[in-house]
Parts: structure tokens; C-alpha cells; sequence
């Protein structure tokens, strides 16, 4: 069995043992909370707070030879698209390359502005049984991981951060400092600043979020094919507005060279940009890594590298390329059960021996390339896989600024003598207009949020008085509760729902709350809500604040938990966890709306938070107040509704009176004091249009949105209750009231208001957005 090469630093072993078993499980539970937040829908690995550790001078010897593979691999991309000496000498398997798909000839001759061809490179290797170290794989065209090397560090420093102050180790962020600023460099055209987008596919969730999070350290947009378009030879980058098409001058490529221009490359399953190639050609643009870069993955050329390497830099290859049958070494690592472990108990957790492998990133950082200290280590057994984060200490001669690693080293800042200097002499990259994918997203985060916010709210009410008037036996109680059951499936459009529940049994109404509050997949769900507000967040990674993603954790923990439905299970467990996720809302709105750049961004996302809310509150208006009942059923439904839109204290302060249907309606409906009255929505719906330049002119937003306020502001509470409830007792064949026909139709403005917002916005109907349905 190979043996553990390294022993742990003493003060990171006595970290280790003060925290014992309880809080290494606590620390590996909370961590893969985290990326379960990240990357909804998708089983999220196992997280060892227990690091790979390395010395600096095994750093130093890792680092030079990795930097050699990035210098040759480099030299190979030039000679396979340009002289291709390679072949022409023999050293290089000249079938195995041209039979691979990763050798796209029409990448041939294309420009880089700067020395090097490749920007960004992830390498794998592994430590042998005998310390020596190897190379297991490259990704070259499109290199994952400098997002989620800074993730696992943030993680680790919020659930151990002990284990961080305990260890003087190399910081990232001074590293993608570097970077953004050779890259910056990079993106001026003819003397004038430059605009660089970081091309996407959106697809898989953990690549996307991985994405987003380099999008974010380089503070560049993340854009798919859709948002780019080649036009008079130059890319341009398509905003929501019209003719608002800036140059782009730099491209980072997170999709297959294969398919990034279905004009010269063939259409693929990506929606590419056609002419890219071309214009990159033509060094209007450049596009890293460079197209064509797949083919340096090729396992033939990985073996022909030694020779490789002799013929273009006349060095010997500092690193190996790892066979199948070395013995990997193993590090301490803590126990898979024990990672797995979700419910933290006492008890010492002794470490174990696990192999490994490390996921390196090698950029070029302007004066050339260097390693990124830190990263990504898998586990290699037949255990359940675990991820680790790779720290490299600090040398004995660097000076640390205070003896050890600052308490959050995701967080910090770069030192004071650090490249932010360089970062200066760079050309200043335009702001980027916001595309139309990126529209769709804030609006339909703003849509989710308050979709979430009034499921939770509803279904914490109905809970809370489902218990009150369940344990009663009159005819009022059961009436009442059957009309906010109902009311439940029509506000939340959850159908069938409740409509073919036996509202008097408790173990089916419990039933269906659960599956209305939990269920990922049922659409109107909270859980789905949810789920959809997780998906575009995470689209938006690069526009809002880190802050959020802890809250997200928080909410998530409450929806995903399994509550049995079972008849003695406490009914306050549910009540609780809803009220947590109403206070993770309240938590989202305040970081969004402290931390957002007040932009038409910012504008967006709250008109589709004022839509939202709007076509909620008139729903649920329309399911408890339009069906009549006598004074005292309506009087408890009523009550259910103030709790529900938070409007009781204002209700108390303005009228002093008993809760009556007609004066909360017109509180609902008029009073712009009340934050959730519908006057109130359109109100700031009508200043958040008025600052969005898109809708001016030709669009139909303003017309439809005054339209739809003169209709409300038309309204009278007791005309639309058709009011003999408020006077004596109800017919036996009342009449309808005209509540239920005047909100649907005002509904139906607000489809129409939100349709055409999307349509001035969105451009076609593949930008909305993809994570639930438009039901207002």
C-alpha cells in the first residue's frame, strides 16, 4: 500500500485535534451545504476540511514543472497551426493528430496579441508512491477550475476557519489580480480601451457556476452565442437596446473549439457565433484559449512529449506523464462516513490515508506563466469521492504579514506591493451593456423572490390556522378552513391541490401542505420557486453580492429537508421552517438592494419583483374575499389574509375597528402607504419603466402599464363585493361579486404588461427564462 507522503504542519495538527470529531463533521457538513446551494439538482460531493498540504519546496519543484508543460504546450499549439516542424521531424504522431477531432484546421494562422498563445491551462497530477510527481491529464481547450479553486477556500474559511488562522499559506486573490491585469492588457484594439465577455454555454450547473465565478474575479459578463454577433467584420456584444452593439476584443472561450462558429466549424448543439473564426482571424478579436486547443489533450501527443519537448525547447520533461499502474501516495484525509456524516456527533474522528489527485491551474499572467497556489484535490479510491483544497505554505524567507493566513484569504484584498500597480498601466475596459440574457435573468430573479417570499408567507398562515380551526368542530371553522385550503391551490395555481383534498382529514391536508411547501418539481410550488430562484442567482453569480449564497444555503437546508406526513409529527415544524425561509427573503432583498449597482439592471429585477407581488396579492384577493359567507366566516378568512400580506398592525392603526373584508380590500387594493397594496406595485412599477430606456418609443409597456392603473385606481371595495355580507346574512343564491371577473382581467393586463417587458428586453422567446413558468 502506498504510504502517506506528508505529515500535516504541528499547529494545523493541534487545530485538528482541539476540534475533534464533532467539529470536523460539523465543518465537512456545513461545507457541502454550501455547494449544494451552488448547484441545485445535482448530488454534491463529499468536502474534507482536512487540506493537502504542501511544503514550499515541493511547490517550488511542482510549480517548474508545470510551467515547462504550459511553455510546450504553448510551443506545440504554435508549430501544429503555423510551420509544423513537429511533424515534419517525426517527433510528434502525425495520424493520431489530424484523426482527432480536437485539430481544427480552420484555426490555422490565427494571431495572438501577446507572446503566448494559451492563457489558461488545468492540469491534474498526482503524487507516485516513491514522491516523485506526475502529470495525469490536461485540459487545455476548455480548462474548469479557477472558480472553484476560490470556492473551496471561501467554504473552508467560513465552516473551519481555526484550521486557516492556524497555517501561514499562499493567498489566490493577489494571483487573479495578476491575471485580470494581463489579460486586460490584452483587450486594447488601435490605442483605445478594449471590452472582454467570458463565453459561455449554460449548460451543465456546476460548469456554469464555475463560469460565472471567473467571470466574477475577472469582473467581466458572462455571455452565450445568442448575446454576440459579427457585424462589418468586428464582434459585437447585442445589449437590450436598440443599436447598442459595442466592439468586443477579447473573448474567454468556457465552450469546445468545435463549437463556437457553426459557419466555418459546422453546426453543433451550442448556439455559436457565426464568423468568429474568421474575425479572430483577421485579429479583430481574440479568443482564449485559442481555437484549436483541444488537440493539445491528445493522449498520442501526450506520450510523444519527452521528444517533443527536446526538438521545440531543447529541455528534458521535468514532469511524467502518469501511467495506470503507479501507486498513487495517500494524504491524511478525514474518513468518507465521517465526511458523509450529516449529523454530527461526539467522539474522536481518527484521519486516514486516501489518494489523491490535484487540479492545478497554470495561467499566463503577462511576464509569463505561473501556478495559481492553491486548488483542487479529488479523492482517488473506491470510497465515496471527496473534495479537498490544495494550500501551499508560505517560505520560511516570504515574510507573512502577521505569522499566519488572514481569517477568510478568499476575502482579502492583494497586499500592498502587490499587481494592482500593473493593473494600472492597463487599458480601461468599457462598462458592458447589459445583455438580453442577463435582462431576462434579473427580472425572473426578482419574479422568483417574490414568488418565494408570498408561497412561504401563504402556507406559514394557512398552516398556523389550520391548527386553530381544526381543532374546532363548528361549521364555521370547517368552512373557514376549507376556503383557505382552496384558497392555498388557487393563489399558488398548484392544481388540482386541495380542490380534491378531503379537507377534513388531516393526514391529506398535511399531505398536500408538505408537497405545496417541499416538492423541487410541482410547478407553483414553494420548493420549485425556489429551485428557479436558486438557477438564475446562480446565472447572475457575477452581479451579485457573495453574500447571498450563505442565505440560499440557509433556505435551501428548510426546503429540502424530508418531513414525514405522519399524524404525530409536531404541525409547528413546518410553521417554523417557512418562517425561515420568509426571513432568508427579507435577508436576499436587503443584500441585493444594499449591494447592486443602481442601474437598469437594478430597475429590472425590481419590476418583476413589483409584478410578482402585484399579481400574488390580487390572486389571493381573489380566493378568499370573492366567495361570500357570513360575517363570521369572513372575519377569520380575513384575518388569515392580513397575516398573510403583513398588513393587520396597519390595519388596526387605521380603522380601530374589527377586521372587515370591504376595508381591507381597499387597503390591498389603494392605500400607497401599505408596501403590498397593488396601487403601491404599479406605483414603483411605473418609475422603475420610466428609468429603463428600452421601453421608450415604440414599446407598448407604457400604454399597457397606464391602462392597467386606471382600471385599479377605478375599483370600489363594496361595488366588488356586492357587500350583503356586511350588512345581515348572505342570500341563499347571492349574486356574484364582481371581485373574481375585475382581477382576472387585471391579471390579464399584467401577462400582457410582463410579455411585452420580456419582448422589449428579452428578444425572442428562448431568452426567458428557463427555471419555471409565467402564471401572474
Amino acid at each position: 500500500m502506498p504510504r502517506v507522503t506528508a505529515d500535516l504542519p504541528l499547529a494545523l495538527q493541534r487545530e485538528i485535534d482541539e476540534l475533534g470529531g464533532r467539529g470536523l463533521r460539523a465543518a465537512a457538513a456545513a461545507a457541502r451545504r454550501e455547494v449544494t446551494a451552488e448547484v441545485p439538482g445535482q448530488e454534491p460531493p463529499l468536502i474534507d476540511p482536512v487540506p493537502v498540504v504542501l511544503t514550499a519546496g515541493d511547490w517550488q519543484e511542482l510549480t517548474a514543472g508545470l510551467v515547462q508543460r504550459a511553455r510546450l504546450l504553448d510551443a506545440i499549439h504554435a508549430d501544429l497551426y503555423g510551420a509544423r516542424t513537429i511533424l515534419a521531424a517525426g517527433v510528434a504522431p502525425a495520424p493520431e493528430l489530424f484523426a482527432d477531432a480536437g485539430y481544427v484546421r480552420a484555426a490555422t494562422s490565427i494571431p495572438p496579441r501577446g507572446p503566448r498563445h494559451l492563457v489558461v491551462l488545468a492540469v491534474t497530477v498526482v503524487r507516485t508512491s516513491d514522491g516523485h510527481w506526475a502529470v495525469r491529464g490536461v485540459q487545455a481547450d476548455v480548462p474548469t477550475g479557477a472558480g472553484l479553486a476560490l470556492e473551496m477556500r471561501r467554504v473552508i474559511s467560513r465552516t473551519a476557519p481555526t484550521l486557516l488562522r492556524s497555517t501561514a499559506l499562499q493567498r489566490l486573490h493577489p494571483f487573479y489580480d495578476r491575471l485580470r491585469s494581463a489579460l486586460g492588457r490584452r483587450t486594447g484594439h488601435g490605442g483605445l480601451p478594449g471590452r472582454a465577455v467570458v463565453l459561455t454555454d449554460g449548460g451543465d450547473a456546476r460548469s456554469a457556476f464555475d463560469h460565472r465565478w471567473l467571470a466574477n474575479l475577472l469582473g467581466w459578463p458572462t455571455v452565450t452565442g445568442t448575446d454576440l454577433a459579427v457585424r462589418d467584420g468586428e464582434l459585437r456584444l447585442q445589449g437590450t437596446g436598440v443599436g447598442s452593439a459595442p466592439r468586443v476584443d477579447v473573448v474567454v472561450r468556457m465552450v469546445p473549439s468545435t463549437a463556437v462558429d457553426p459557419l466555418e466549424l459546422g453546426p453543433g448543439p451550442f448556439p455559436g457565433v457565426a464568423g468568429l473564426v474568421e474575425t479572430a482571424r483577421r485579429g479583430e478579436v481574440e479568443v482564449v484559449n485559442p481555437v484549436g486547443a483541444g488537440i493539445l489533450e491528445n493522449r498520442a501527443l501526450a506520450v510523444a512529449l519527452p521528444d517533443i519537448c527536446r526538438h521545440l525547447l531543447h529541455e528534458d520533461l521535468l514532469l511524467p506523464t502518469a501511467s495506470s499502474d503507479q501507486e498513487i501516495a495517500e494524504v491524511p484525509s478525514l474518513g468518507a462516513a465521517a465526511a458523509a456524516d450529516t449529523t454530527p456527533s461526539t467522539g474522536a474522528v481518527s484521519l486516514v490515508g486516501r489518494p489523491v489527485e490535484l487540479q492545478l491551474m497554470v495561467m499566463d499572467t503577462g511576464d509569463g506563466f505561473a501556478v495559481l497556489p492553491g486548488g483542487i484535490a479529488r479523492t482517488l479510491d473506491d470510497a465515496p469521492e471527496a473534495w479537498k483544497d490544495v494550500w501551499v505554505l508560505v517560505a520560511e524567507e516570504e515574510p507573512a504579514s502577521s505569522g499566519s493566513a488572514p481569517a477568510d484569504p478568499a476575502a482579502a484584498g492583494p497586499p500592498a506591493d502587490g499587481p494592482e500597480d500593473d493593473a494600472v498601466e492597463a487599458p480601461l475596459i468599457a462598462p458592458a451593456p447589459m445583455t438580453r440574457r442577463i435582462a431576462s435573468d434579473l427580472f425572473w430573479f426578482g419574479r422568483y423572490l417574490e414568488r418565494v417570499d408570498f408561497t412561504a408567507r401563504l402556507l406559514r398562515t394557512v398552516e398556523d390556522h389550520a391548527t386553530d380551526l381544526g381543532a374546532e368542530s363548528s361549521a364555521t371553522a370547517r368552512t373557514a378552513l376549507e376556503v383557505l385550503l382552496h384558497a392555498v391551490t388557487d393563489a399558488t395555481t398548484t392544481f388540482p391541490g386541495f380542490h380534491e383534498v378531503d379537507t377534513t382529514d388531516r393526514r391529506s391536508v398535511r399531505e398536500e401542505l408538505l408537497s405545496v411547501a417541499l416538492s423541487p418539481t410541482r410547478l407553483g410550488a414553494l420548493g420549485q420557486s425556489f429551485t428557479a430562484l436558486e438557477g438564475t442567482a446562480r446565472n447572475l453569480r457575477d452581479l451579485v453580492t457573495d453574500d447571498i449564497w450563505g442565505v440560499l444555503s440557509l433556505m435551501s437546508d428548510e426546503l429540502r429537508t424530508p418531513r414525514p406526513a405522519a399524524e404525530g409529527e409536531p404541525s409547528s415544524a413546518l410553521s417554523a421552517a417557512l418562517s425561515r425561509v420568509v426571513m432568508g427573503t427579507h435577508a436576499l432583498s436587503g443584500a441585493v438592494g444594499d449591494t447592486m449597482v443602481r442601474s437598469a439592471g437594478r430597475d429590472l429585477l425590481d419590476a418583476g419583483r413589483r409584478i410578482e407581488r402585484a399579481s400574488a396579492t390580487l390572486r389571493l384577493l381573489r380566493a378568499t374575499l370573492s366567495p361570500r359567507h357570513d360575517r363570521a366566516i369572513e372575519a377569520r378568512v380575513a384575518a388569515a389574509v392580513a397575516a398573510t400580506t403583513g398588513t393587520a398592525s396597519a390595519y388596526r392603526r387605521t380603522h380601530h375597528a374589527a377586521l372587515r373584508p370591504r376595508l381591507l380590500l381597499d387597503m390591498l387594493l389603494h392605500d400607497m402607504t401599505l408596501p403590498r397594496s397593488v396601487a403601491a406595485q404599479l406605483e414603483q412599477l411605473v418609475a422603475d419603466v420610466e428609468r429603463l430606456p428600452e421601453t421608450a418609443g415604440v414599446s407598448s409597456v407604457p400604454g399597457r402599464l397606464r391602462a392597467l392603473r386606471q382600471r385599479v385606481a377605478g375599483w370600489n371595495a363594496a361595488q366588488l363585493l356586492a357587500a350583503p355580507a356586511e350588512d345581515g346574512p348572505i342570500p341563499s343564491d347571492p349574486p356574484e361579486p364582481a371581485l373574481a371577473a375585475e382581477i382576472e382581467a387585471a391579471l390579464g393586463e399584467l401577462r400582457e404588461l410582463s410579455r411585452a417587458l420580456e419582448e422589449d428586453l428579452f428578444s425572442s422567446p428562448e431568452m426567458l427564462s428557463p427555471w419555471g413558468f409565467d402564471d401572474v
